[in-house]
């Protein structure tokens, strides 16, 4: 994050207020596959109560203004949990919501059984439990350049992934632009490299995998939370000198 922290100035605001909101929604009565595919959006953001307080503190905005302060929308993220053990084929389940997911099935999973794929299982540490997939991870363009989206999703996962095997997902264009080939290639490319400083690594067929039950990406994770406080207290040091 060395770039980030001399560049800290351009940040929106103090990215020690950022907090992650969680979503799912569920019926009770349960429609095709809803007890086996969880559906998440976990948005990061900072709370306009919390800003204005901060704001109160540390400025000299007049009540009128600090009343009108909203919101700041930083990113989004999305999640689907594969219950493995549920009433369900999970395969059948994820082939039925979307591409993205149904080719993470087609990978990890013995399609025609459901069952973890034997040569995937062979590289698990402990295959036994649920699968998560980890879609878009957006930043509003403003928060972007700051090594903020690494930090933000291995957060996620941590509260997500509890009683999972595997976290996988499938780098490519965050924002949903139309690329060329060699635009893919090269995004694809660097989005890996951002998701191995979590703990992803590249499995086959474009999918790489977070092994839960390694003490290697809980590593990471602590280092990327260090270069985040580092970032948080250099732009303390920057805008409250």
């Amino acid at each position: 994050m060395t770039t980030a922290i001399s560049a800290v100035a351009q940040l929106p605001a103090d990215p020690s207020l950022i907090s992650l909101s969680y979503h799912h929604e569920h019926p009770l009565q349960a429609l095709e596959f809803d007890d086996t595919l969880e559906v998440w959006t976990v948005s990061a953001r900072i709370d306009a109560d919390v800003l204005a307080e901060e704001l109160a503190a540390y400025s000299d905005m007049d009540q009128e203004s600090l009343d009108a302060v909203q919101d700041v929308a930083v990113g989004r993220m999305s999640f689907v949990r594969v219950r493995m053990f549920g009433p369900d084929h999970p395969f059948e389940a994820m082939d039925s919501y979307t591409g993205d997911v149904a080719r993470i099935g087609e990978v990890v999973l013995d399609v025609a059984t459901g069952e973890w794929e034997p040569a995937f299982e062979a590289v698990l540490g402990h295959p036994v439990g649920d699968l998560l997939f980890m879609g878009r991870v957006i930043l509003e363009p403003a928060w972007r350049g700051f090594g903020l989206g690494p930090v933000l999703a291995g957060m996620a996962i941590r509260r997500l992934s509890q009683d999972c095997v595997v976290v996988a997902c499938e780098p490519g264009s965050a924002d949903g632009r139309e690329l060329t080939e060699d635009e893919q290639r090269e995004a694809t490319a660097k989005l890996g490299r951002v998701w191995e400083q979590i703990g992803f690594g590249p499995l086959r067929d474009g999918v790489h995998i977070l092994d839960c039950h390694l003490q290697g990406p809980q590593a990471l994770l602590a280092e990327r939370r260090q270069d985040y406080a580092r970032l948080c207290r250099a732009w303390r040091a920057h805008h409250h000198a």
